[in-house]
């Protein structure tokens, strides 16, 4: 009577509406077993026995991968003792520090079975748990907290950045919610930037007023920030100002910086750090820890005067240059054939800047002009053709930003792979717009316990040492990393697919992204109309060359439909 009554109880919310049509599909798969099992038995009534019961919910709820594992094992015990579980742990997982101490603490842990933990055994439903526990993610455990060293400068880092990430919809007519800040802050990001204008009555506003709308003053923004800043990480808070106010609006929005953040507000007594300075003289996240800083422009230490002008150029890596007098399709529009013509770079606009609000920027903000400036005077290479080895020269020096084009006008993100194997710090992505670009990022900041701060390669740190991005071949000391993909469990349909049909057809592509010599993708099998326990149990290879610069990602996928499940892995 019981599961009886569940299963109406089942059947009343998918009439309300609140059971996708995954849960509906696993209902029908039980309601089907159990009348199997009571045609078998010859039964007349409809009542489930606890017998029934039990037997039903084995068959439908053991994964046959973990039972075949099992068995394997167990040598046809169907329940592992330590020494198989210690077995298990040195052949298959590549725990050789496994020690029978640890295996009885695993079995105690998942084990449901007060009589299994009692006689020392763990059956299939400690097993299952345990394959699917934390432990035996693909992340190395260790970096589950903070594990890297966070004494460097703090150019030798990969930054998480987020660009504008408090506007909704679009660049132009996308009004601002203070929730964006919110996310943005509890997914890690340590650098965010604020779009300021000036607003009535004196007080500054976060991006453009756009009439009916209420507008976000600065203030409440700031107020947001100081709420949110530290409770993720720990580690310093960039906030990047990007700004065409008024000398008497920017003295009000010093005022609220100063206000806001109080002591946590990082005003260096010395001389503040360019973008262009050696990084020997950057302070480190543990220094800084707790800490915000401002990124904007600075008026000369010498200047007497309350403001005084200072150039407004393009900060963004290509700006002035290779963009100027290209024809680019804008995002969205390609079949319609819309190209917008970047105009050539005109002089550097000028800024009147208060210098109240100077005084307050830690971290000086220059335009791309230093980066070409600087790899001529190398004479790296000619000029409009930059490379990633040409960047990773810059950024040994300097700490460097990029943010996605102008032209990007619906919050589309780049491929921030591009501008990592580059070693470019703090790469800005719309933090709003979820896709593969946006997975990446989270890929590589989920490292490092999530702190926001990642150590880059020693490669792109050490001043006596080359990069190259376009690197053939085997790389003495570095074997090929072979990755067996087994199975998967249940997988839900896609959103909106309900009129294709009641199973999927399912496989696994892997990608590997990096230098262009590591960029690989290789796929499985189909699995054909098996999305409960689809078997795949294949092996891959894929040669790496710059293992510190990868980012592994695993979705599946259908013929029928688009992607419905991303997974990144950092190896």
């Amino acid at each position: 009577k019981l599961c009886a009554g569940l299963l109406l109880h089942r059947y009343d919310l998918y009439r309300a509406g609140k059971l996708d049509s995954n849960a509906t599909r696993v209902e029908s798969n039980v309601r089907l077993r159990f009348k199997e099992i009571q045609r078998s038995k010859e039964k007349l009534t409809s009542h489930v026995t606890r017998e029934e019961f039990q037997e039903a919910f084995c068959e439908l709820c053991t994964r046959p991968d973990v039972y075949f594992l099992l068995v394997q094992l167990s040598k046809d015990r169907e329940c592992l003792d330590p020494q198989d579980l210690r077995l298990f742990l040195e052949t298959e997982q590549g725990l050789s520090l496994a020690t029978t101490e640890g295996c009885w603490e695993l079995l105690r842990r998942y084990e449901p079975s007060a009589q299994g933990r009692e006689m020392g055994l763990m059956g299939i439903d400690g097993f299952a748990r345990y394959l699917q526990s934390p432990e035996c993610q693909l992340l190395d455990p260790e970096h589950q907290g903070v594990c890297q060293d966070m004494n460097m400068p703090l150019s030798h880092y990969y930054i998480s950045t987020s660009y504008r990430s408090y506007l909704l919809d679009d660049q132009v007519h996308g009004r601002a919610d203070l929730g964006g800040l919110i996310k943005a802050l509890q997914a890690g990001c340590r650098c965010l930037e604020l779009g300021i204008t000036d607003g009535p009555e004196g007080e500054p506003l976060l991006g453009v007023d756009l009439g009916p709308d209420i507008p976000l003053t600065i203030r409440s923004a700031l107020e947001v920030i100081n709420k949110y800043a530290f409770l993720t990480s720990q580690y310093p808070l960039l906030i990047y100002l990007c700004h065409r106010c008024t000398p008497s609006q920017q003295r009000v929005m010093a005022q609220h910086l100063k206000k806001v953040f109080g002591t946590r507000l990082y005003t260096p007594e010395a001389l503040p750090v360019t973008l262009g300075g050696r990084a020997t003289t950057l302070p480190s996240p543990e220094q800084l820890k707790g800490r915000v800083l401002i990124v904007g422009k600075k008026l000369p230490s010498e200047l007497d005067d309350s403001d005084g002008e200072v150039s407004e150029e393009d900060e963004e890596i290509g700006g002035g240059g290779p963009l100027a007098g290209r024809r680019m399709t804008i995002p969205g529009e390609e079949e319609l054939g819309v190209v917008l013509v970047v105009p050539p770079p005109s002089q550097p606009r000028k800024l009147r800047l208060h210098k109240e609000l100077s005084d307050l920027v830690s971290i000086v903000r220059t335009g791309s002009r230093s980066f070409y400036a600087q790899r001529a005077t190398f004479k790296l290479a000619q000029q409009h053709s930059e490379s990633p080895e040409d960047l990773v020269m810059f950024t040994k020096r300097t700490l460097t930003r990029v943010r996605p084009s102008s032209v990007r006008l619906d919050s589309s993100n780049p491929n921030p792979q591009g501008y990592w194997k580059g070693g470019v710090q703090l790469v800005a992505l719309n933090q709003q717009t979820p896709g593969a670009m946006l997975d990446l990022h989270r890929g590589r900041f989920s490292q490092n316990g999530g702190c926001g701060f990642v150590l880059r390669p020693a490669v792109m740190r050490d001043e006596v040492s080359y990069f190259s991005a376009h690197t053939q071949g085997c790389v003495p000391g570095v074997p090929p990393q072979t990755l067996r993909v087994i199975s998967a469990h249940n997988l839900p349909k896609p959103q909106g697919s309900g009129a294709k049909g009641e199973v999927i057809d399912p496989y696994v592509v892997l990608e590997l992204h990096g230098v262009p010599a590591d960029c690989a993708e290789q796929r499985t099998r189909t699995a054909a109309q098996n999305q409960d326990d689809p078997l795949f149990d294949e092996t891959f290879e894929f040669q790496v060359r710059t293992p510190r610069s990868l980012l592994f990602s695993k979705y599946t996928l259908s013929h029928v439909f688009l992607q419905f499940q991303n997974l990144i892995i950092i190896t």
